[in-house]
């Protein structure tokens, strides 16, 4: 079996969570080192193999949620002795606890969207690429987790808020506009579009056309950031991805921090 990988488990179960990491296994196991699964205080996603071997971690994982101090810590599991698998073998759990804290969606893993992900990891922020091409998220930093998704039924299908931001620059206009009219009247954090200022005039103009009274001109000037970041004058991927990180950590990441 494939173990899932973290971004799966992080879209389908929100923080706080303990993110359970099989890293060794002696003698037979019932999955390979790898595997992995995120335990919330309800619920948890992914799989480690099941049996009692699976319950004891989930065990462990919630006795750690429920100090907001604790550290991660490596549990080792004899499974004949311990939990009466005739697997016969010895693993080792790495259990990591996951706070909640504040979320980037990069939407598009473009040369722009991947410049961001560099510029921004090992920030305070969860920086997470959503791009359905498998191929554009390959090498990301260590610290970036990615989404292989169509963007737009991945921005439907989770809820948002204060503590969540997106950056919208994506290889295709119209899903950029799908995008921002769904984004676009929820309560994020923060929220940026790649693009001039045309294009904000073009898109501000067509959510106006189709709903008129919908109050998108309100919207668009008291949420949107249409051209992302500071106005450095170059179209040099990485310039835009500091200018647009310089940004967003000034006007959400790191508002309220003290370092």
């Amino acid at each position: 079996m494939k173990p899932p990988v973290s971004a799966d488990l992080d879209a389908a179960l929100p923080r706080p969570y303990v993110l359970c990491t099989l890293v060794k296994v002696t003698g037979s196991a019932p999955q390979e080192p790898g595997a992995r699964m995120s335990v919330g205080a309800e619920a948890f996603v992914g799989t480690l193999g099941g049996g009692e071997l699976e319950r004891l971690v989930i065990e462990a994982a919630r006795e750690l949620l429920k100090d907001p101090r604790a550290k991660p810590v490596l549990k080792e599991v004899v499974l004949c002795k311990e939990t009466g698998q005739c697997c016969g073998g010895r693993v080792e759990v790495f259990l990591q606890p996951l706070r909640a804290g504040r979320t980037l969606f990069l939407f598009g893993g473009g040369h722009v969207g991947r410049a961001a992900a560099e510029v921004l990891a090992g920030t305070p922020l969860d920086v997470v690429v959503v791009d359905p091409r498998p191929d554009w998220l390959t090498g990301l930093p260590a610290s970036v987790r990615s989404a292989v998704s169509d963007p737009l039924e991945f921005a439907r299908g989770r809820s948002w808020g204060p503590a969540e931001a997106a950056v919208v620059w994506t290889f295709s206009h119209d899903l950029d506009f799908a995008l921002i009219k769904h984004l676009l009247p929820l309560p994020l954090g923060y929220l940026g579009l790649i693009g001039s200022e045309h294009k904000a005039k073009v898109f501000l103009a067509r959510l106006m056309d189709g709903e008129p009274d919908g109050g998108w001109d309100k919207l668009w000037e008291e949420r949107m950031h249409c051209p992302v970041g500071l106005p450095l004058r170059s179209k040099n991927p990485k310039v835009i991805a500091v200018a647009a990180a310089a940004e967003l950590l000034s006007e959400w990441g790191l508002a309220g921090e003290d370092t």
